[in-house]
């Protein structure tokens, strides 16, 4: 019966609870995709942080060729915030391109010639594929660089990838969908506990305007018969 005097205050919960559920739901699952492209000199292989005489060239090249990408569509200063993580900032799909700073957070200092990239995407396959079209533009973009700065091939400086790392940004999709049922039985029992709660509040509340209300008289009563 209290149900069905206060089936609004259950249909309240039962729809905050959907609402709670749809964000827990396994379409919102994450994924990050990460590769790192270093800049070499001309012949040669990844060179020592300790070679002054090339880091801040190839260094300096790195950044020209980040100018020459387009603008990320996950903020960089946001990733470096939370530890080099676009999944870490809230960002469920875009990209970022990095040059590194070694300066921590405040302090610039950029010593490694080298460009972080990560995508993130709803499917592994999305920000994987993400991710290689961004190093096919970094290498086009380097490769158009020293062409228009005229260049000779044997004196330019070229790339190395890493491989390509797929994180899991978030909880499995079947712990995610056990925590959704969890919710919708909790939402469910909390809803129909909050009815009762409010049909019995009100019905104390009615007993105690009851009890506060004044008796008529015997008098008035006599007089009335009368």
């Amino acid at each position: 019966m209290s149900l069905r005097r206060r089936w609004y205050v259950a249909l309240v919960g039962l729809m905050l609870t959907t609402v709670g559920w749809l964000v827990l739901s396994p379409g919102q699952h994450v994924y990050s995709a990460r590769v790192t492209v270093t800049f070499l000199p001309p012949g040669q292989g990844p060179v020592s942080q300790s070679d002054d005489s090339k880091i801040p060239t190839l260094v300096n090249f790195a950044a020209m060729v980040r100018l020459a990408l387009p603008s990320d569509t996950g903020s960089a200063a946001d990733r470096e915030s939370f530890g080099g993580s676009l999944v870490g900032a809230g960002v469920r799909k875009g990209f970022a391109v990095l040059l590194p700073n070694a300066g921590g957070q405040w302090s610039k200092w950029y010593n490694q010639p080298v460009l972080s990239v990560e995508a993130v995407d709803a499917t592994p396959q999305d920000a994987e594929s993400q991710v290689r079209q961004l190093t096919g533009q970094i290498v086009e973009a380097s490769a158009d660089l020293q062409t228009r700065l005229q260049i000779p091939p044997a004196s330019r400086v070229t790339t190395s990838l890493s491989a390509v790392e797929v994180v899991d940004g978030g909880v499995r999709p079947s712990t995610r969908a056990r925590g959704a049922s969890g919710l919708m039985g909790l939402g469910a029992f909390l809803s129909v506990l909050g009815a009762v709660s409010v049909d019995r509040c009100a019905r104390w509340a009615a007993i105690r305007r009851l009890a506060r209300s004044p008796i008529p008289s015997t008098s008035n009563l006599t007089g009335a018969r009368r």
